[in-house]
């Protein structure tokens, strides 16, 4: 349930009706409220005399039509930059960031800002007579309708200021980072000992001969998978599980992606059972996918270095963000692929992320795209170089040499000018010195705690 909870949330505050609906509910209890006050205070000379509003009820419907007809035409134009700044960066850098640009909550407030003011002073125009005598008129709440507007004016040179800046490639890849960050700081710290497990461990022999296969009952991106809860089914039938995909991948309703050991007696009910477990939908979301976020990042690289666009500085600044979160990832704890109950018996065995999986998805397009493009194969490595500096496992010091070495190969092949390829192999020699640097540094943390934990 919380899986599909966090799936449904991301969902919605990424769409731009959710703050707007909200908006406009408070509108029609503010409305509604201010007729009551207005209904109940006192005399004109105590009370209404305060207010900007004065006059009788053809006056007051009369400013609330002109307010009303200038705020729809306001929304209308708001509504329209909105509609041109997603035209513009699908065209630039990928429909799929349109989700970047739908999660802004200061667009979603400024629209919603328009549609609260156009009900409020609806509302607030039908209980207004047109021959009603001025104590009669409820000028408090003709009032707060023109203080909403006012707010709308600024609301309006505010959002169109926004806009403008939300459609520059530096400003679209810091908001594509901060959801790479958000997802890398979930992530527990890696420590020493607690390094993620990469090989199943304690299966029974016969389990690749014996093990049922379950046939998926839903299609689809897989969402989110409740581990948990998967955990405890296994662990109440008695069974090892193992799941032949995770979250990001597609999937088809009947793929046999589930492993059973031993054969569940009722497999129609144990592919109903498990089938809770899965959340699946139209499209991929961040809330366990950490190469999500990653692969937005990628695309804005892609496109930049792509033909019709030329343009390596946008791409620069995706490899400056791309390693910062890399190096934060360094210290981050992947999940093990495998599950033990309180036993200690493994119960689930999974497809996880690996780091090398990371720097796949974060390096293999924008390297491939780039080849012929020296200052990004030497930036490439620069930043492979930075962030060898934050390693803690062989696994990853590995990685980043693999990845130095396609750079290079590719920079061998595909740049002409022999002065470009000693640049690069000069990058290409300091990144290796710089993993090897960071392999003898966690060599000697390591004998340092190990002197420390023998005693006299």
């Amino acid at each position: 349930m919380w899986n599909r909870f966090l799936t449904t949330w991301d969902y919605v505050r990424t769409s731009l009706w959710f703050i707007p609906s909200i908006m406009i509910l408070v509108a029609v209890g503010l409305g509604i409220g201010m007729l009551q006050l207005d209904a109940g205070t006192g005399s004109e000379d105590q009370v209404r005399a305060w207010w900007i509003n004065s006059g009788d009820g053809e006056d007051a419907r009369n400013l609330l039509s002109t307010l009303l007809s200038a705020i729809i035409t306001m929304a209308s134009m708001a509504f329209s930059v909105t509609v041109v700044a997603l035209t513009l960066a699908a065209n630039s850098y990928g429909s799929r960031l349109i989700r970047i640009f739908r999660a802004d909550l200061r667009t979603q407030f400024v629209l919603g800002l328009f549609a609260m003011t156009i009900v409020y002073c609806l509302i607030v125009l039908r209980a207004i007579h047109g021959k009603a005598p001025m104590p009669e008129v409820p000028h408090a709440s003709v009032t707060i309708g023109t203080v909403l507007a006012l707010i709308c004016v600024l609301a309006l040179i505010a959002f169109i200021q926004g806009v403008a800046r939300s459609i520059v490639a530096d400003e679209v890849v810091r908001r594509v980072r901060k959801d790479v960050d958000k997802t890398v700081a979930e992530l527990p710290e890696l420590s020493e000992g607690n390094a993620p497990e990469h090989a199943p461990a304690d299966l029974p022999s016969d389990f690749e001969e014996t093990a049922a296969r379950i046939p998926l009952p839903y299609g689809g991106y897989v969402q989110a998978v409740d581990y948990s809860g998967m955990l405890s089914w296994a662990r109440r039938n008695d069974a090892i599980l193992h799941l032949e995909f995770r979250a990001g991948d597609f999937i088809v309703s009947g793929d046999r992606r589930v492993r059973v050991y031993p054969p569940p007696p009722d497999p129609a009910k144990a592919r109903e059972e498990i089938g809770e477990y899965i959340v699946s939908g139209d499209e991929r979301t961040p809330t366990q996918d950490l190469e999500f976020a990653i692969r937005h990042l990628v695309e804005v690289a892609v496109r930049a270095l792509s033909p019709g666009i030329n343009d390596p500085f946008t791409a620069t600044v995706v490899i400056d963000r791309l390693r910062g979160a890399l190096s934060g990832l360094m210290s981050r704890r992947l999940p093990p692929e495998t599950l033990r109950d309180q036993s200690g018996k493994v119960r689930v065995y999974r497809q996880v992320t690996t780091y090398e999986g990371i720097l796949d998805a974060a390096l293999h397009q924008i390297r491939q795209a780039g080849s012929s493009h020296p200052a990004i194969l030497i930036h490439m490595l620069e930043a492979i170089a930075r962030i060898a500096e934050h390693t803690r496992l062989d696994e990853q010091r590995r990685a980043l040499i693999r990845h130095a070495n396609l750079i290079r190969a590719a920079g061998q092949r595909d740049i002409p000018e022999p002065a470009d390829r000693e640049d690069l192999e000069q990058s290409f020699r300091r990144a290796l010195a710089a993993c090897e640097e960071a392999r003898e540094g966690a060599d000697r943390r390591v004998v340092r705690v190990g002197a420390g934990r023998a005693g006299p």
